[in-house]
Formats: C-alpha cells, structure tokens, sequence
C-alpha cells in the first residue's frame, strides 16, 4: 500500500523546509502536497509577486493566492467589521506574499516552550538552527549569527529608506531610545530602536519557493503537486497511513505512506485534522464524523493584534524609498518583555499622510478555529476573539501613549507633524481600525496534556503513530515578532528529528 516514506501537507514556510532536507535522503521518497499552484520553472521565469516584496500590505494579499479568510466578528464588538487574514495559497504559502521582515524570536520567549521540553526547545537547542536558516549579510560574522544558510537576510541602508522612516528614528534618539543594529541580536527586544530586519535580496522574497525547494526539486525522490487540497487523513486504528486529496475539478486522490506529517498553517492544520476526525469531540459529533481522538485542535488561536495611528507631516509622506524600514520596540513593563512595537509607514504622498503601525508583542485573549462542513472546499469558522480581555487594551494605552510623546519630539514638529483626526475615544478607535499583524499561531498546541494540547514535545500527534503537526500551529506560546523565521527552524527541527524515523513501522 506504501507509495511513499513521507507526505508533507504544506509547501509553506515549515512544510517546504521539511519536504527539501528529507529529500536530501535520496534513498526516502517524499510527497509534498500544496493546495495552491506550484512554480516549476521560477527560477528561469520568476513570478511577479516574489519581487513585490514590502509593497504587498498596499493590498489584501494577492487574490489569485490567497485562501480568503477572514475573522468575522463573532462577538461583535468590532460592530460586524470583518478583518481579512491574507495566507498564502501556493508553493511557497506565506512565505512568498508577506512583507519579508526577518525577525528572530527573543530567548525569553522560549521560556515558555522549556516548559514542554526543557533540551528541545530551549533558546540555547534552537539558537544553531536560527544561524543554520540564514545568511546575513550585515552581521554574518557574528557567533549569533549565519554566513552560509538558504534564507538572505539584511537591513536596508538608511540612505535609501522612506522619509518617515529617517524623522521616526531621530524622534526615537531624541526620547533616549537606545540605538540597536541588529535587532536580531541577543539584547534587543525592549526599549530600543533600530533597523528591521528583511529576507528579501535584489527585490526577490527568500521564502521556501526560491531557497529550499529550488534546489531540493530537482531531486528525483522528491514530489511536489500543486493544485493538491487535502482533505483528511487515514488511518488504520491508531495509525496515519494516508491522505485523500482533491484536484482543481474536485476529483479526490488517495496517497499512503509511512509518516504524514501536516504543515498546512495555523487555519488549515486543526482544519484538517477537524475533518479527520481528530478535534473536539462535540464539534465533531455535531458535524457527523466519526470521532478518533478527542483534543483541543483548534483552541488557544492567537496573534499580535495591531492598529494604526495616523498623521500628517511636510516632506515625510513619500512612498519611494524602502519601507518597514525602522522598528521601535517598547519599553519593559513588570519584566523584561515589551508590550508592544511600532514602526512607520507612508499611506498618501499627496497628502503627506504617514501611519504609526503598532501590534501587542503578546495578548491575552484567545480564539478558536473550527470547521462548519466536511467539505474542503468551506473555510473554517476563525474567531480569533480579539480585544475579549481589558489587560489588552490597557497594553494599547500605553501604546497610544508613547507615540503621541513620539509625534511631540522635534524631529516630527520640525515637518509640523500633528495627527489626522483626534483620538476622543480610543477604546472605539481601537474596536475601528483594529487589525492583525499576521502573525497567527496556536491552534494546535505542543504541551504534555492531551487535555490542553495536540502534540507532544516531539510534535507527534497525542495518541497516534505516524502523523506530525509542524506550523505556526504548535506554538505553545506566542513568540513576540513575526513567526516566520521560527517557521523555518521548526522545519530545519523536525527534519532532523524525522530522519532517524523508522519507516518501515
């Protein structure tokens, strides 16, 4: 029945990574599946979105390979205002359509998982896979830091940054901000301000579709399918054994191997474990399938929810010129985490608007994901129950606070810098222009309690052989910049733990 060693559900910013370092195993045949379109020839006719690069917020994702979700406001406190949540729907998933900031984790934030594996996933265990993923091209040479990896990563000369970008990092020396150059570096995530980081070089994204699988795919063991939406799982009693999957015309395929393991996101993964028959086992029951192994899948979603304060200046509106360029990273409250970041954008150069983007580096309500059919075809219901706790609000306050001290100094009155419209009521504000920054994770947590999580330390499935959760999903705690980078390392993790696997069980 064994048609391959591997299915990889996922060809994102983990599941790539996995699919390519397997297949560095010539004698292992490896199946990667991606619901979205593959690109077999980008290297000698590369798509156009790899070089929109930072440009992309401008618009909701690119349509044609986006998945169209969105969190509906189910509590209604945003009034029925839905909030899109661009992901990836290709080769390469977000990895190819985000706006490249390469932000590392801090290590405080790996506290959290050493309490599910204290060796595993330990800042000390991790650190040798984050230098492993990249290149860095700005501090390579740092023990920290990679010379020889697949992702690129740089900082953008202050010469060629957005005009915004130069006033908002002299308004932050002006506050006494302490200057980092690398804001990857071990002591920069409080209190400091800086370049941000971006893996993106010569205009091209260096997500998985040009790093990992360019190379791995012309290897003859491994096969990546396009096109390809998972539908579920099948199993054999407690066993994964394979997965069925529709084409474009809805025709469903059935593929078996040895180990599946699914990369499919933070939406798609408990999405598809929910039609398989692993989740909770009410929301199963009431869906009619049968019920194979009740765990919380789908429960304890988060994000770093964000909002946008917006102003007006003389000469700082200009969208040429590289963007996200500059990060402030707030001070420390009761620890040494901040509660929040900001950095600058340009919105309208006619009208010299410009914006503060801020998120909250950790919030703490939580949401759920939850499916509504068995059909693939239907997107999960995605409740990320934004703002349902106070303590988040009291975080954009402070938020709020900081940025109006920031428009006072003189670097911003001296381009008459004053905001577009008086804030008279923030928490209404907020509940308005609320948005996510992207950085979604959670729903099928590793901890050590089936009752409260999916997977065990070695992301195995509670209670199951052969099926691996591998995404921004299994994140026990959030981490407090973007997942991307972290994505990548948790592929580079899993590999290497897979390799000794017995395929042969």
């Amino acid at each position: 029945m064994k048609e391959y060693d591997v299915i990889v559900i996922g060809a994102g910013s983990t599941g790539g990574v996995i699919a390519a370092r397997l297949a560095e195993d010539v004698s292992r045949k490896i199946l990667l599946l991606e619901a979205g379109p593959d690109f077999p020839n980008e290297e000698n006719r590369l798509p156009l979105f790899a070089v929109s690069g930072e440009h992309s917020w401008l618009v909701p994702g690119l349509p044609e390979f986006d998945w169209n979700f969105e969190d509906r406001d189910i509590s209604g406190r945003r009034g029925g205002r839905s909030i899109i949540l661009p992901r990836g729907r290709l080769v390469g998933g977000s990895s190819m359509v985000n706006s490249t900031i390469a932000a590392r984790p801090a290590p405080f934030d790996f506290n959290r998982w050493t309490e599910v594996n204290k060796q595993l996933w330990s800042w000390q265990n991790l650190l040798p896979f984050f230098i492993k993923i990249e290149t860095d091209r700005n501090f390579g040479n740092d023990p920290i830091h990679g010379d020889n990896g697949p992702i690129i990563i740089q900082r953008y000369d202050e010469s060629s940054w957005a005009p915004v970008n130069n006033v908002f990092a002299e308004a932050c020396s002006s506050m006494g901000i302490n200057y980092a150059p690398d804001l990857n570096g071990l002591n920069t995530h409080a209190d400091v301000y800086g370049p941000m980081p971006h893996n993106r070089f010569k205009e091209i994204r260096q997500g998985t579709l040009v790093t990992y699988l360019r190379s791995a795919r012309k290897l003859q063991n491994l096969k990546i399918l396009g096109n390809a939406l998972v539908d579920r799982i099948l199993f054999e009693k407690y066993s994964a054994k394979g997965v069925t999957w529709l084409d474009t015309q809805g025709v469903q395929h059935k593929a078996y191997a040895s180990l599946i393991v699914v990369s499919a996101g933070v939406y798609n993964s408990p999405a598809i474990l929910q039609r398989s028959g692993i989740g909770p086992a009410s929301l199963l029951s009431s869906l009619g399938i049968k019920v194979i192994s009740d765990l919380p899948v789908g429960i304890g979603l988060t994000d770093h929810p964000g909002c946008a304060w917006f102003f007006r200046g003389n000469s700082i509106g200009s969208t040429t010129g590289r963007l996200f360029a500059a990060n402030w990273r707030g001070p420390t409250v009761d620890g040494i985490e901040p509660e929040w970041q900001t950095h600058p954008f340009p919105v309208d150069q006619e009208e010299g608007i410009c914006g503060l983007w801020t998120y909250l580096c950790r919030q703490e309500s939580f949401g759920t994901v939850r499916i509504e059919s068995t059909d693939p075809f239907f997107p999960p219901i995605i409740d990320h129950n934004y703002l349902n706790q106070e303590s988040d609000f009291k975080k954009f306050k402070n938020a709020w606070e900081a940025c109006r001290e920031l428009l006072n100094q003189k670097p911003f009155v001296n381009c008459d810098a004053k905001w577009l419209d008086p804030i008279v009521d923030l928490k209404e504000y907020i509940y308005a222009n609320l948005a996510s920054a992207h950085h979604q994770s959670g729903t099928c947590k590793m901890g050590n309690d089936p009752k409260r999580s999916v997977v065990g330390p070695n992301l195995k499935l509670h209670g199951m052989e052969g099926l691996i959760i591998a995404d921004s999903s299994i994140f026990p705690d959030t981490v407090m910049h973007n997942t991307n980078l972290t994505c990548y390392v948790i592929g580079e993790v899993v590999s290497s733990q897979i390799k000794n696997y017995d395929y042969n069980k």
